[in-house]
This record gives C-alpha cells, structure tokens and sequence, in this order.
C-alpha cells in the first residue's frame, strides 16, 4: 500500500482523467489509499448517473450534484 505522505507531498500522483471533461485528478483508490476524495461525498441518485462514465473529477462530480433531478 502506498504512504499517505507520498500523494501529499507530490512524490507520487497517479493521476486519472475524468470521463466527463478530461480534467486530470489524483484517485486515492488508485494510489493506494484506503479512501479516495470522492468517498467523503454524497452518493448521486441513479438518475444522475450516466452509463459507461468512469470517475468524475471534484469539479464535475460537485456541478453533477448540483443538478437539479
């Protein structure tokens, strides 16, 4: 497992992209963490889910939220 300090500190950033922009982000599940950012967020309803999107970066996933239903 990765070092916590080590994505910190920018030793270490694997970076995703995110499906809906492209926008590059640091996936704490793909570093190696035991949590990612977007763990702490609230889970979209289904609605809002579009089929065949990967993760999304903080930006997309707080407009996403936003979203009226």
């Amino acid at each position: 497992m990765t070092d916590p300090s080590t994505i910190q500190t920018g030793q270490l950033r694997p970076v995703e992209r995110c499906s809906a922009c492209g926008a590059p982000f640091v996936c704490g599940y793909v570093a190696g963490l035991p949590e990612c950012w977007c763990a702490s967020q609230p889970l979209l309803p289904s609605r809002q889910i579009v089929a065949g999107q990967h993760c999304l970066c903080p930006a997309c996933l707080k407009q996403r939220q936003a979203a009226p239903d």
